[in-house]
């Protein structure tokens, strides 16, 4: 009997084994996804982490690569690159960190020191909001975002910056430079590209704004700073927005025009001056400086003709005689005597216009020495 009842229990245990394991395979086969930030993390090679404080100083040196900065709520500093090589975050023997500098190089086995210039194919920062970014880059696009101070010094690449909250410096060889976004003195200045500076605000009264380039044009729109200037070598100069009461604007370019397009209710000192060759149109009336004159257009003056009085009795037609050539001895020295000609030097065309456009709350200074000046309404 009792074996009777043994090879029972043996016989539904088989019976149901097949069951419980069919049962259990498909757990066993399904794929979890994994969390969002393990999938990010994946699409790159190398990962360091440092602790730092809300305000530290985060700097990095790189030959060849692209540079993300971005700004976070954590007092960490976290690098990543895309591809295998040697990641290093150098940090004084304190927790948290007051500085932290960027190491990276694409080999391995390199180890780079304080103040050595890496190279990856691109590298990606996330610090506290609070820092300080210093970034030098010889070829590779910078971005930097979200930081309160930005300075960036590249050779060849662009440079975008955007939502810096206290200041910004950019100088940049050969590259097109952006700033937006962004607060507190501003000084921005490339090479050979363009310089763009959009929605951008002055923190305390004394913040300055300062845009050059030599070989590109200057585009600034809502710049809110009460000193601002714009120079471009070889391109235009284009201003749009408001003016501030008691601010002062100097835009100048050597080659190209001035434009800026102002609100209809605008009022300013305008000082315009044309060198060489070119227009000054404005949409404005402008009280001019010797009378009540309104000017909406100044061109440079037509070369001057004199007539004779009505009184004065005709001359004889004279025979046209060819221009006499001036040759000037210059004086003797001993064993060298050679005539020159001199030319006759001719003042440059020009037009200028100095006046006043509403009550004149502002100063307004603009110049080019061969090209057109706009005032346009907007």
């Amino acid at each position: 009997m009792k074996f009777s009842f043994r090879t029972f229990l043996f016989v539904l245990a088989l019976a149901f084994a097949p069951s419980q394991v069919a049962a259990q395979k498909p757990q066993v086969e399904r794929k979890v996804e994994p969390p969002r930030a393990v999938a990010e993390s994946e699409d790159f090679a190398l990962e360091r982490r440092a602790d730092a404080e809300p305000k530290a100083l985060i700097t990095l040196c790189i030959s060849t690569g692209d540079v993300v900065v971005r700004g976070w709520d954590r007092s960490e500093v976290r690098a990543r690159i895309e591809e295998a090589g040697s990641l290093r975050l150098l940090t004084p023997n304190v927790r948290p960190a007051p500085r932290v500098e960027v190491l990276v190089s694409e080999d391995k086995e390199t180890e780079l020191g304080s103040g050595d210039c890496g190279s990856t194919r691109t590298i990606e920062l996330m610090v506290p909001r609070g820092s300080t970014v210093e970034v030098e880059s010889r070829n590779g696009h910078v971005e930097v975002s979200d930081v309160a101070e930005a300075r960036v010094r590249a050779l060849s690449g662009d440079v975008d910056v955007r939502r810096v909250s206290q200041s910004v410096e950019v100088s940049c060889l050969s590259g097109d430079v952006s700033v937006t976004d962004s607060s507190g003195p501003m000084r921005v200045a490339t090479v050979s590209g363009d310089v763009e500076a959009r929605n951008v605000r002055k923190l305390s009264p004394g913040d300055n704004f300062e845009a050059k380039s030599t070989s590109g044009d200057v585009t600034l729109e809502a710049v809110t700073h009460g000193q601002v200037n714009g120079t471009a070598i070889s391109g235009s100069v284009i201003y749009t927005g408001a003016l501030a009461r008691g601010g002062s604007y100097d835009f100048r370019t050597i080659s190209g025009d001035v434009t800026l397009e102002l609100p209809a209710d605008s009022s300013f000192n305008l000082h315009a001056k044309v060198v060489v060759s070119g227009d000054i149109d404005t949409d404005f009336p402008v009280k001019m400086a010797t009378g009540t004159t309104d000017a909406t257009h100044v061109a440079p003056p037509a070369t001057l003709q004199t007539t004779p009085p009505p009184d004065t009795p005709a001359l004889p037609t004279p025979v046209p005689m060819p221009e006499p050539v001036i040759v000037v001895m210059p004086p003797q020295s001993p064993g060298r005597v050679k005539p020159g000609k001199v030319k006759v030097q001719r003042e440059p065309l020009s037009a200028r216009l100095d006046g006043t456009v509403g009550t004149g709350d502002a100063v307004v200074n603009i110049s080019s020495f061969s090209g057109s000046l706009h005032l346009r309404k907007r």
